[in-house]
């Protein structure tokens, strides 16, 4: 009995985010729309040696316009995660004055990605939700690995 009871409760606890997420029409705070993008996104991102799956979200006056730029967020992670160089720069330096040393250490590190195409992903699931006055639009992108 006491096993069914667990089981029962369990069921319960996992359906809490995706219905919060189903169920949501209205952001009306940042720490709601926190709560919001959290459950959305990290139930659905995920990489494997073959699909990369990824969330995008962004806010708009307009509706189409904020899916374009969730499509284009979602694409980026894609690209970043597919296509990016980083670039490294290294400089230490030694001087020595009065029989004094001294040493300095400085390196920069950047992520850049100068052009990269993304073809062949699948929008999975879309979301959109009144913020304020405007909307968010929250999408997953799936892209298959060659």
């Amino acid at each position: 009995m006491r096993i069914i009871i667990i089981i029962i409760t369990a069921l319960l606890l996992s359906n809490c985010t995706s219905s919060y997420v189903k169920n949501k029409k209205v952001i009306t705070s940042p720490k709601d729309l926190q709560k919001f993008v959290n459950a959305y996104c990290n139930k659905s991102e995920k990489q494997t040696d073959k699909v990369i799956v990824v969330c995008g979200s962004a806010f708009s006056k307009d509706l189409q316009i904020a899916e374009n730029k969730a499509v284009l967020s979602a694409k980026l992670k894609i690209a970043d995660i597919t296509q990016h160089t980083l670039v490294r720069s290294e400089k230490i330096t030694h001087k020595e004055r009065n029989k004094t040393v001294t040493k300095s250490y400085d390196m920069t590190a950047d992520n850049q990605l100068f052009e990269a195409t993304i073809v062949g992903y699948r929008i999975v699931h879309k979301k959109f939700v009144r913020e304020q006055n405007g909307w968010r639009a929250m999408v997953i992108i799936e892209y298959k690995l060659t």
